[in-house]
């Protein structure tokens, strides 16, 4: 079965997940504290990137404090770390960790590559690196104290706050528009090779007569042609650039936020063209996340059904966090709060429902395949039941309250 043949839902899905938008209050907005006392406060950029709470924040988690309740002979041990200092082969149930700006509360910073987070219901989490956002440079536009690029190393916390509904001063209006892929639209705020998200962004290419630099505020369209791409300037010009992964097969991904879907990373394979219209505005605010919730449903296996509380691949527990799959050249991350089930097909795929009726077609990541490190469920005050990832039948999650 091609990964495509349950796609065709999304299509209706999108067209009932029409955004909402606040003035300004979509950007990112908060305060920095240096190590020697300083303090920041203001609109906020994650390095070159991450400018909107809909933006995803990315680390590794330290440790997986679930893997107590699953006895060894439970475990699924076909991943291997290697070998320990002893000789003795031992299994390292990593996972990665990823959640939207608007779920943090605070950041605190305890070296180049540690840090705790804590989420808005109080809860916090030890993280290491993992990604370019831990260790980046943080841009705060300070309507008192200028503008300012912190390092991370001189950074003790960044506390995160409800955004003013107009800036002051703002670093840029965000991209947004239609990509084509396909027989299929997305619509949303964009960002282009997984980095420029601002309209003073800049689309870097080459032409036969040198280097062109284009902000992405002056682009009306981009199309992938032969072996760069060809720019529509809203002047009417045109322009073919090749030379630079903003135009060619390098290209990181063409990121699409779509609301109530998730973060959708469309590959250059699958990209054909974007055209670029006025923001209607910035975003969700971060007043608009929910507080984080358990993950609450029920697990249907061969032998019977498991209603409670889920921890889904040995280690998401909470709404907030996000599953991780792709569709051809095209990848979803999927917040499991507009996630209404998860269905195996097979070991190498699953079905996945959205709150809003689309399913999605999902494979190759963990989260969806035979690598996914099985279930807990916790029914009452007592242990929970392991429930093999292979055992499943389907997964089927209650509809957290909106704000």
């Amino acid at each position: 079965m091609s990964a495509r043949v349950m796609f065709s839902a999304l299509a209706f899905g999108l067209a009932l997940a029409n955004p909402v938008f606040a003035s300004d209050a979509g950007y990112i907005y908060g305060r920095v504290e240096t190590l020697d006392g300083q303090k920041y406060e203001g609109e906020l950029r994650w390095g070159t990137e991450e400018s909107f709470w809909d933006d995803i924040f990315n680390a590794t988690k330290y440790e997986n404090e679930n893997l107590e309740y699953v006895d060894r002979n439970g475990r699924d041990w076909r991943h291997w770390s290697g070998w320990d200092f002893f000789g003795i082969r031992e299994h390292v149930f990593g996972h990665l960790f990823a959640v939207r700006f608007g779920d943090l509360k605070r950041i605190r910073v305890h070296d180049d590559d540690g840090l705790i987070v804590e989420f808005r219901n109080g809860s916090d989490l030890r993280l290491k690196g993992g990604s370019n956002d831990v260790g980046a440079e943080i841009t705060v536009v300070d309507s008192k104290r200028g503008q300012h690029v912190l390092d991370w190393d001189t950074i003790r916390t960044v506390e995160f706050m409800d955004t003013p509904s107009k800036l002051a001063g703002k670093l840029g209006e965000p991209i947004y528009g239609t990509v084509k892929s396909g027989r299929y639209d997305f619509t949303g705020r964009i960002q282009w090779d997984n980095d420029e998200c601002l309209t003073i962004d800049k689309l870097d290419g080459e032409t036969s007569h040198g280097k062109v630099s284009l902000q992405f505020g002056d682009i009306a369209s981009i199309r992938k042609e032969r072996r760069g791409a060809r720019v529509t300037l809203k002047s009417g010009s045109e322009i073919y650039l090749t030379g630079t992964n903003d135009v060619n097969h390098e290209n990181r991904g063409v990121v699409v936020v779509v609301p109530r879907v998730g973060t959708v990373k469309i590959g250059w394979d699958d990209f054909d063209e974007v055209t670029f219209v006025d923001a209607p505005g910035t975003g969700r605010s971060y007043a608009e996340y929910a507080r984080a919730s358990d993950l609450m449903g029920e697990v249907v296996t061969r032998n019977g059904r498991y209603a409670g509380r889920i921890v889904f691949d040995l280690d998401e527990s909470w709404d907030f966090e996000i599953l991780h799959g792709t569709n051809g050249d095209t990848e979803y991350l999927i917040p499991f709060r507009d996630i209404a089930g998860v269905k195996p097909v097979g070991g190498r795929r699953s079905e996945v429902t959205l709150h809003i009726g689309a399913i999605i077609e999902l494979e190759e990541s963990q989260d969806v395949t035979l690598k996914n490190d099985g279930l807990l469920v916790f029914a009452g005050e007592g242990e929970p039941r392991f429930i093999a990832w292979q055992d499943v039948t389907d997964v089927r999650f209650a509809q957290p309250s909106r704000p």
